[in-house]
């Protein structure tokens, strides 16, 4: 049994259709990447198969149930969603916003347990956010509120997790100790991800899977060697790019390419 089927899904917003006929499905423990340029239906698809917005035609299951029948607190039980940066309303405390990741976890008027504590405890060290624990969120920079951000999701401990862009505000350092975050969690613990990267050598180095959208369909899927090809990027991407191998992991590194020096390139090859 797939964690998640997407079945012929097509969606968009008012009268336009950005994502066309796109199907996957991911099995328990899968780690998978989307990739595709700005425009390309990434963070449609993502909203669509989390449930936040409904499809125009075809069907998102998780653990064979359409996801638009679950309850939302049961489906936050087993999944978590984790956006790009988002505005809170109320000035909470670091420690206040993560904790609300265990409210799925806790019936209506229940107090919150030691299990809880934990749950956000762990997800703070996690995720290197522990002495912001009581700043205000507006107090914090675009990249401190991604990690807060991430704490609160995995304060949930769910089973899957969805990501959109989840290293779009970090410096390397951050980038890095996050990916390693995912990639313990789904190596060691099971846990099932989807992530939408623009950063194609990560995606490179940490998913099992890679699925590469191009004006709303998939263009291709399968592992980083069959996906990151220099032919796949200059058609979807329209750019050069030299790709070798990396030294330490021998995963696909992708090198940009100037146009400056392509130029040269091409007088280069035309002059010999």
């Amino acid at each position: 049994m797939s964690m998640l089927k997407v079945n012929n899904l097509s969606c968009g917003y008012g009268d336009k259709k950005i994502i066309s006929g796109v199907s996957f499905s991911v099995e328990q423990g899968d780690f998978v990447g989307i990739l595709g340029p700005n425009g390309a239906g990434k963070t449609t698809l993502f909203r669509a198969a989390t449930g936040i917005i409904p499809p125009w035609e075809g069907e998102v299951f998780y653990k064979d149930a359409n996801i638009l029948n679950i309850p939302r607190r049961k489906f936050a039980k087993e999944v978590a969603v984790i956006p790009q940066l988002v505005e809170t309303p109320f000035d909470f405390t670091v420690d206040e916003f993560v904790f609300l990741g265990r409210f799925p976890h806790l019936s209506r008027f229940q107090a919150a347990g030691a299990v809880d504590q934990e749950a956000v405890l762990k997800a703070m060290q996690l995720t290197d956010t522990i002495d912001l624990r009581q700043r205000k969120i507006f107090e914090l920079s675009g990249g401190e509120r991604q990690r807060v951000l991430l704490a609160q999701g995995f304060a949930q401990s769910p089973r899957f997790l969805f990501l959109d862009e989840p290293t779009a505000h970090l410096d390397i350092a951050h980038q890095v100790a996050v990916m390693d975050i995912l990639d313990n969690l789904n190596r060691k613990h099971g846990l099932t991800v989807v992530i939408i990267l623009h950063d194609l050598n990560l995606a490179s180095e940490y998913c099992k899977r890679l699925i590469l959208l191009d004006n709303g369909k998939i263009f291709r899927e399968g592992v980083s060697d069959d996906i990151l090809t220099y032919q796949n990027i200059e058609k979807v991407y329209k750019t050069a790019v030299v790709v070798e191998k990396n030294p330490v992991s021998g995963k696909p590194y992708l090198l940009l390419v100037s146009e400056k020096e392509l130029k040269k390139s091409e007088k280069r090859i035309k002059n010999n």
